[in-house]
């Protein structure tokens, strides 16, 4: 199968933007957001992304994409706060650094962990980053 890929038409000709790149704007736009947490033991963004029920979808359209996110929020922070911030974090970077139009951004919160819970995920994931 092909790589999903977004095509611009720009004043110069055009961009092709392939899904991972918006994947990747999209993880590093969460990165941002606090109070946002890995879904399972193991930390990291991957780790919040993947599987087909807890994860990052991006759809492509024609001239937009829409963004679907399920995620955990660490218990303490408004949810409904985390959710917002995500969805600004996620259009800004989007709309910003890659020059797409986006038209939805879903977040589904999926689990409230507790702080402790996420100090050991937290921990884990840098201990990930500087063994990988």
């Amino acid at each position: 199968m092909a790589e999903q890929k977004l095509v611009l038409e720009r004043p110069l000709g055009q961009v092709a933007l392939h899904l991972s790149v918006l994947q990747a704007f999209a993880a590093r736009a969460v990165e941002k957001v606090e109070g946002v947490r890995p879904l399972h033991a193991g930390g990291g963004l991957k780790t919040i992304f993947a599987s087909p029920e807890e994860g990052l979808h991006i759809t492509l359209a024609d001239d937009r994409v829409d963004v679907e996110l399920r995620i955990a929020v660490v218990l303490g922070y408004p949810v409904h706060e985390v959710a917002q911030g995500v969805q600004q974090a996620v259009r800004e970077d989007l709309e910003g650094l890659a020059g797409v139009r986006v038209g939805r951004v879903d977040v589904f919160v999926r689990q409230v962990i507790p702080p402790q819970e996420a100090l050991v995920l937290e921990t884990e994931s840098e201990e990930g980053e500087e063994n990988g």
